[in-house]
C-alpha cells in the first residue's frame, strides 16, 4: 500500500516509543528505517521494527536515554561503548562525533562495542559521512548467521562492507553497501512477512541443509556470495569489526555481537575535495557512456538507483509499504 512519508514516521514514532524507546531515539531510529524504505531496501526498513520488539523484550537491548560510553578518544580517533542500546542510535551518535574530527584532523577511526541489534543500512551512515565531503570506508559484523565455505556451521555474521564516496550530486554519492552473504537476514525476513520463497542457492537451514523455505532460512544461515570470495569477505570483516574493537569474533571470540569499525577520511589529505568530485564525476560520465550490452539502456554506479528512489519518493512524499508490516505497526 501507498502511504505519506509523514504519517509512516508518525507511525514509526509512536510504536517506537510504546517498545519503550526515547522520543529522541525513537526519532534516531525512525529516520533510519523510514530512509531505507524511502530507498527501497525494504529489508532494513520497519520490517525491523516488530523485531525490535523482540529483542527489548528479551533484554538484547536497552532502552535507557542515556548516550553511549566513550571508552578511549584521540584527535584521530573514537572507541565508544554503546551500553547496549541498538546499533541504529549507537552509530548515529558516533558518526556526529566522527564527522567533525575528519573535517578537522583528515582522518577518524570509529570503533564500537557493547552494542544491541541492529545496525541497520549502513548505507545510510555511508550517505551521511558522503553529504559532509567526507569518504567512508565500514566494517560490520553480526550474529553468526553465515556458514562459510565448505562448512556446514554458522560461524561469522552476514557482514556488510559498505563506502561512502562524495560526488558533484550531493544527494547522489557513490554508495557500495554489500552484504557478504548471497541473502541479507533482512531479506528473508522479507520474504517471511510475504510468506514468499526464496531463491534457491542462498540459505540453510539449522541442520544446514539447502532451503527455500523462508522461516527455516531465518532459524538456520545464509551463503556467502561468490562461495569463497564472499566467504574470505565475511572473515576480513569479522576480525575488523569483532576482536580489533572488543566485539565478537564468530562463535568462540567472547562479545557483543554488533561491533562496528568505520574509516572517515577526509579528501583534502591528499588533494582539494572540488578536485576529487570532478575526476570521480569523469568517471562515472566514462561509466554511463560506454557501450552497452544488449538489452542495458542505461548503467548505473553503485548507489545511485537507490539515490534516485528516494529523490523521487520524496518528492511524491510517500512510499510503498508491505500491508502486513502497517497492520503490525498498529497492532503494537
Amino acid at each position: 500500500m501507498k502511504i505519506k512519508i509523514d504519517e509512516l514516521k508518525n507511525l514509526s514514532m509512536k510504536t517506537l516509543e510504546k517498545i519503550g524507546f526515547s522520543n529522541e531515539d525513537s526519532k534516531t531510529i525512525t529516520e533510519h528505517l523510514v530512509s531505507a524504505e524511502l530507498c527501497g531496501k525494504k529489508s532494513h526498513g520497519i520490517v525491523r521494527i516488530p523485531r525490535l520488539k523482540a529483542q527489548v523484550e528479551q533484554g538484547k537491548i536497552k532502552t535507557i536515554s542515556d548516550d553511549p560510553g566513550i571508552v578511549k578518544e584521540t584527535p584521530i580517533s573514537l572507541h565508544v561503548d554503546g551500553k547496549f542500546k541498538t546499533a541504529l542510535v549507537v552509530l548515529d551518535w558516533a558518526m556526529n562525533k566522527a564527522i567533525p574530527k575528519a573535517k578537522k584532523n583528515m582522518v577518524c577511526f570509529v570503533g564500537t562495542k557493547n552494542v544491541g541489534p541492529v545496525s541497520g543500512m549502513i548505507g545510510y551512515f555511508a550517505r551521511k559521512v558522503a553529504k559532509e565531503d567526507l569518504i567512508l570506508l565500514g566494517f560490520n559484523n553480526s550474529p553468526a548467521g553465515l556458514t562459510p565455505q565448505g562448512s556446514k556451521e554458522s560461524l561469522w555474521g552476514t557482514n556488510p562492507f559498505t563506502v561512502g564516496i562524495p560526488t558533484n550530486k550531493t544527494d547522489l554519492p557513490i554508495i557500495l553497501d554489500m552484504a557478504s552473504s548471497r541473502m541479507t537476514f533482512g531479506d528473508v525476513m522479507v520474504h517471511v512477512a510475504l510468506n514468499k520463497m526464496l531463491p534457491e542457492g542462498t540459505s540453510l537451514d539449522k541442520e544446514g541443509n539447502p532451503t527455500t523455505d523462508p522461516k527455516k532460512a531465518s532459524e538456520g544461515s545464509q551463503l556467502p556470495f561468490e562461495g569463497r570470495k564472499g566467504s574470505g569477505l565475511a572473515m576480513i570483516v569479522e576480525i575488523l569489526a569483532g576482536p580489533l574493537v572488543g566485539s565478537k569474533g564468530g562463535n568462540t571470540v567472547p562479545g557483543a555481537q554488533w561491533g562496528s569499525f568505520f574509516v572517515l577520511l577526509n579528501p583534502e589529505l591528499f588533494r582539494s575535495v572540488k578536485e576529487l568530485k570532478n575526476d570521480v564525476e569523469k568517471m562515472i560520465q566514462e561509466l554511463k557512456n560506454s557501450k552497452k550490452q544488449e538489452g542495458v539502456d542505461e548503467i548505473f554506479y553503485p548507489g545511485e538507483k537507490s539515490g534516485k528512489k528516494m529523490l523521487e519518493n520524496l518528492k511524491t512524499k510517500e512510499v510503498e509499504v508491505v500491508d502486513e508490516l502497517i497492520k503490525q505497526l498498529k497492532e503494537i
